[in-house]
């Protein structure tokens, strides 16, 4: 768990979750038993009969998705059970089809008759097949309407009603193992972040205003963000762009801008400072740094486990390694993009570098945080640098690791690369190694132990460019 997270942590002491009248009336499902379901389901038919509209509305999607969900379960369960007791009848047919192929005190067997028993296991293991796959098509049906329930919790901004809804359908999953299991929209790792969001939104929006009225702008805009007030972030953005273009750091400005989704004022503060060197950007503290990085972290889903990479420009377009996201012909593998919220999205591949191990993704999601790439030219020996990559495979915040740059230019594999000192993982393939002012100075590639390679900035610069 990276330092912003432990601060937060340490800051939000909160006893109890807040929310509406339905969100207090579903959490009595964090015991998702039928006899919770049914308490739960009269007290929804008392705020259907004297709501208003919209609790109405909302109490009635709700009340009809959890009787189906948990009548659903039962026939499930009774499937299996069916299912269990034809398996047992199955091999009690094999048993005497075996029986009767063993001579019996005349030295004779009775082929006819064990074929007949093992072709009455074969059918009946056929039927409890095809009983389960059509099963698991209702169960796949049910899920998805489910989910479109909780679609209308989030909408509707019942984040707590949705929280319980969520773990109460990850729990009922969980337990029918029968059925093919579909894939979750509200897996742990989101309905994790969730529950983090719930608990902490009104106290990260507290801590927004004081950090504000404090003249910390930074920390300000990063709890505004987790708070997911899009204009309290964009507030703080937008005052600390004017702030920072005015002590002189353009670049940080300017990438403030990119990532507040203001192209033109990027472009016209881009326009009037050219050349960005290293001292356009502002130096930030430990703390400020993983806010600033971590963000623009995502977890690409590949066949074989899982990779790094980052948000480059708005509206979605990301980078990271090639070679594990390629098939045996060289073609790419259907992908997923996993946000911080745990939230996942199929991803379009834009391109890749013929000679490079770097490949560019572009998901349809805006209005997240981006990494500014820096200049080859920074790369120096001794230069201090943090990666900040995803080493396990649930894991949604990105780990830092700290490091120094021991060779800036060294040609390895036939890229242009530098070798750092520093120790990385599989996963963390694609992930951003960046400087002290929050610039992508390398693509961590592979390491050994204590030494590590990254695709240097300029082929990174590069290959942007010509997308």
């Amino acid at each position: 768990m990276i330092f912003v997270r432990l601060f937060l942590l340490t800051l939000l002491t909160v006893s109890g979750l807040t929310g509406s009248e339905l969100g207090d009336v579903v959490a009595k499902l964090k015991e998702p038993k039928i006899e919770t379901a049914k308490e739960v389901l009269n007290e929804l038919d008392r705020m259907i009969v004297g709501g208003d509209a919209r609790t109405v509305t909302l109490a009635k999607k709700v009340h009809r998705s959890i009787k189906r969900i948990f009548t659903k379960e039962h026939k499930m369960l009774e499937g299996k059970k069916e299912a269990d007791g034809g398996e047992a009848n199955a091999k009690q047919f094999e048993k005497n089809g075996r029986q009767w192929l063993k001579p019996n005190i005349h030295g004779r067997i009775n082929k006819l008759a064990a074929s007949e028993a093992f072709h009455d296991a074969k059918v009946l293991r056929k039927k409890s097949f095809w009983a389960q796959e059509e099963l698991s098509k209702e169960w796949l049906e049910e899920v998805k309407d489910f989910e479109k329930m909780l679609g209308d919790l989030r909408f509707s901004k019942e984040e707590k009603a949705l929280l319980s809804l969520a773990e109460l359908l990850a729990a009922i999953v969980e337990r029918t193992p029968w059925v093919n299991r579909p894939p979750l929209t509200y897996d742990r790792a989101r309905i994790q972040f969730l529950r983090e969001h719930v608990v902490g939104k009104e106290q990260w929006l507290t801590l927004a205003s004081h950090a504000s009225d404090a003249g910390n702008l930074e920390l300000a805009y990063d709890f505004y963000r987790l708070a997911g007030s899009h204009l309290g972030r964009f507030r703080m953005g937008a005052k600390m762009a004017g702030r920072l273009a005015e002590e002189g750091y353009p670049g940080s400005a300017i990438n403030l801008w990119e990532r507040l989704g203001e192209e033109d004022r990027a472009a016209e503060l881009a326009k009037a400072n050219p050349v960005l060197t290293a001292a356009s950007y502002q130096v930030l503290g430990v703390a400020a740094l993983e806010r600033h990085t971590a963000p623009a972290c995502v977890r690409v889903l590949t066949p074989g486990g899982h990779q790094t990479g980052f948000f480059f420009r708005q509206g979605g377009f990301l980078v990271t390694c090639k070679l594990g996201l390629l098939d045996k012909d060289g073609d790419p593998h259907p992908l997923t993009v996993v946000l911080e919220d745990g939230r996942k999205f199929p991803a379009k591949v834009l391109g890749f570098s013929s000679g490079h191990d770097v490949a560019a993704l572009k998901i349809a999601y805006k209005g997240h945080e981006i990494l500014p790439v820096g200049d080859r030219a920074d790369l120096k020996p001794g230069l201090d640098v943090i990666l900040f990559g995803f080493t396990e495979s649930a894991q949604n915040i990105p780990s830092a690791a700290s490091g120094t740059v021991m060779v800036a230019m060294d040609e390895w594999n036939r890229q242009p690369t530098s070798r750092l000192a520093l120790d990385g993982s599989q996963g963390q393939r694609g992930a951003p190694i960046v400087d002290q002012r929050g610039r992508v100075l390398g693509i961590f590639l592979a390491s050994k132990t204590g030494t590590a390679r990254s695709l240097e900035a300029g082929a990174i610069q590069h290959f942007i460019k010509e997308l």
